[in-house]
């Protein structure tokens, strides 16, 4: 039987509500798959407990690496949001390292789908690629003529949930990737707006260094991943959308989050985790709860 991806996080104590939300997600349609986190920076005091109560172990890579790469490339022409900020982000990139398949998730999300759904979808069996389930075109390159070429054969992937295979994509290879040139060529023509890895993911396929794979292209699932679409809560727990199962939901703007529907889905996986914790670690539950509704 073939091993599940493993999934990873990338977070900080900033967003711990929504990593408790996710990690319940996963438990409550009794995934078992492997869950890795990266941390996104220092801060991860509370999160360290969250992840004990829920088995997630932190992945081992060489951030020193990642960071100086970030460095590298946005020294030159800082996003909207400057360091620490870039960094963190493109500390994703370290999960392409494990040697085995694996999908990166953003922490805002929940998981709506059985696991085998799940994992069949973002299980990537072809080597040197990685898989996308939705575009954004807004959020990767600017207008302009230098960006022309790529904006034309680019998927627009979002990089909120990208799948890989088990081949392994060393940090190397993306230093070598980033030389003076691509580095020049990337500030030319990248998206800003407070968008940071979004546009380099893109700019990485579009330019050849490895080749995307749309999972979702024998419509298996909805490419539905927000709560403003017209959803129906099944039984068991899972999601559907126009009679098509819903792999997980990104959490929305501010205005949703006044919503019955938020307070449901979102809340209530809020709630379902944090009783989980208090049954696993009493002081990790009191300490977590002060952060989340005292700050």
């Amino acid at each position: 039987m073939t091993e599940p991806p493993a999934v990873f996080l990338l977070a900080n104590d900033r967003v711990l509500a929504n990593v408790i939300r996710l990690l319940y997600s996963l438990r409550v349609h009794e995934f078992t798959n492997k869950l890795f986190y990266i941390p996104f920076d220092e801060e991860t005091y509370y999160l360290r407990s969250v992840f004990h109560s829920f088995d997630v172990e932190r992945y081992e890579a060489d951030l020193e690496a990642i960071d100086a790469l970030g460095r590298r490339i946005y020294d030159r022409d800082e996003p909207a949001r400057p360091y620490p900020y870039c960094l963190g982000k493109l500390r994703k990139l370290s999960f392409l390292t494990i040697p085995a398949p694996a999908v990166y998730l953003d922490a805002d999300c929940i998981v709506t789908s059985a696991p085998q759904l799940f994992n069949q979808v973002f299980t990537l069996p072809t080597p040197g690629s990685i898989g996308y389930i939705n575009t954004s075109p807004e959020g990767v390159y600017e207008d302009v003529p230098e960006a022309a070429a790529l904006r034309q054969r680019s998927a627009f992937l979002t990089s909120g949930m990208i799948a890989k295979s088990s081949a392994v994509i060393a940090i190397a290879e993306l230093e070598h990737f980033f030389g003076d040139g691509s580095i020049r060529k990337f500030h030319e023509i990248r998206r800003r707006d407070g968008y940071v890895d979004q546009p380099l993911w893109n700019f990485l396929v579009d330019s050849g260094f490895f080749s995307a794979v749309d999972l979702l292209a024998d419509a298996r699932a909805s490419r539905v991943t927000s709560l403003a679409s017209d959803l129906s809560l099944q039984p068991d727990g899972t999601i559907v959308a126009a009679k098509l199962p819903v792999l997980l939901l990104h959490l929305a703007g501010p205005a949703l989050k006044n919503s019955a529907r938020y307070r449901y889905l979102m809340d209530g996986m809020l709630l379902g985790g944090l009783r989980h914790i208090a049954a696993r670690d009493g002081d990790a539950f009191a300490e977590i709860s002060r952060f989340l509704f005292t700050r």
